[in-house]
């Protein structure tokens, strides 16, 4: 007897404390989130309205101006370039475009009536172009049309000299350009020099009659490609460099022309203006 009533009180005992731990667990309200731990939450999109925000569909123009100047009007002048951020591109693109006669850099919107008294004092043809596009776009300029026949020669990044002969051809500069990711405000614009050809193929059918087809091949030379990030109070300024001078360098091929009694050089203002279509208020 003795012995079932200590089994019963073990038993009751035990049942108790179980009951008293996990009961109380299940009883007891929910933590609220902290501050911090919300901001982690919204600045991982974790967040309704940071959702919707990062919907916002945008348009993007992109004013690019092709201004035909003097040699050295621009490029051999430190006036204009001392206030030019020539550090805004990667070091290791900046000296290879150096190399193979491009000088490139973001200018500040600030400035820009101190570069336009430098422009205004020379005679200059500008044109103009605008695209509009979304989340990206892209336009070609040609830079050079009718060229007979050419040579040209680059150094790569691994300081390869590369070079080669073109005929019939055309040059053109790609551009394209969208947001910068990660980036807010600003607008990443990347260029590649393109090389056009028109090649020639002669076809003989079964009754001996001869025709000639023509087709046009671009060459895109991905190594010289320029990507930079331009801000929104920003534009960015391509121009022939030092090494411009060499006609078998590429900068001389897109950048330089001659004329009658002088050469000119061809300089571009690429200035982004990104927008928004329309605003998004605070989720309830």
């Amino acid at each position: 007897m003795r012995t079932r009533l200590l089994l019963m009180f073990v038993v009751t005992v035990w049942a108790g404390g179980n009951c008293a731990g996990g009961c109380a667990k299940k009883a007891a309200p929910a933590a609220k989130p902290t501050k911090s731990s919300l901001d982690l939450a919204n600045a991982f999109g974790g967040g309704t309205e940071r959702r919707l925000m990062g919907q916002m569909p945008r348009v993007h123009h992109l004013d690019v101006y092709q201004l035909t100047l003097p040699l050295g009007a621009v490029s051999r002048s430190e006036e204009f370039w001392k206030r030019v951020d020539e550090q805004g591109v990667d070091i290791g693109t900046y000296d290879l475009l150096q190399k193979n006669g491009f000088r490139v850099g973001v200018g500040p919107a600030e400035e820009w009536a101190y570069f336009r008294g430098i422009l205004e004092q020379y005679p200059a043809v500008t044109k103009k172009t605008t695209v509009t596009a979304g989340e990206s776009g892209s336009l070609d300029l040609l830079m050079k049309k009718g060229i007979d026949s050419q040579y040209l020669f680059y150094l790569s990044d691994d300081n390869t000299l590369r070079g080669r002969s073109y005929d019939k051809c055309e040059n053109l500069l790609s551009v394209t350009f969208q947001g910068a990711p990660r980036k807010p405000g600003q607008v990443r614009v990347t260029m590649c020099p393109v090389v056009k050809c028109t090649r020639g193929e002669f076809h003989i059918s079964v009754t001996n009659a001869e025709r000639e087809y023509e087709y046009v091949r671009p060459e895109r030379l991905y190594d010289l490609n320029l990507t930079c990030d331009v801000p929104n109070n920003g534009f960015l300024v391509v121009a022939p460099s030092t090494m411009a001078k060499w006609s078998a360098t590429l900068g001389n091929a897109f950048l330089v022309d001659g004329g009658a009694a002088e050469r000119f050089e061809h300089v571009l203002l690429m200035v982004p203006r990104p927008t928004r279509v329309q605003e998004v208020g605070p989720v309830n």
